[in-house]
């Protein structure tokens, strides 16, 4: 995130105990409680200014992503 922090997968839409709003789930930052929908873009109404970078990452077959290493690098 914006301050270095690590948000965490959250699946359930509309939890309770992150206002119960309409957000569809997602990614949750613990740090200043923004939310972030599965592509990382910022949810409204939340302290992060902007949407989740992505990282450099390479498909390293159909069901392993390597982080961390761009596929026009390796």
């Amino acid at each position: 995130t914006h301050l270095g922090c690590a948000p965490i997968y959250r699946p359930d839409v509309g939890a309770s105990d992150l206002g119960g709003d309409s957000w569809m789930g997602g990614f949750f930052c613990p740090c200043h409680g923004s939310k972030f929908d599965l592509s990382g873009r910022v949810f409204a109404g939340v302290p992060a200014p902007s949407n989740l970078e992505i990282p450099p990452h390479n498909y390293e077959s159909d069901d392993v992503i390597v982080i961390g290493i761009d596929s026009e690098i390796s």
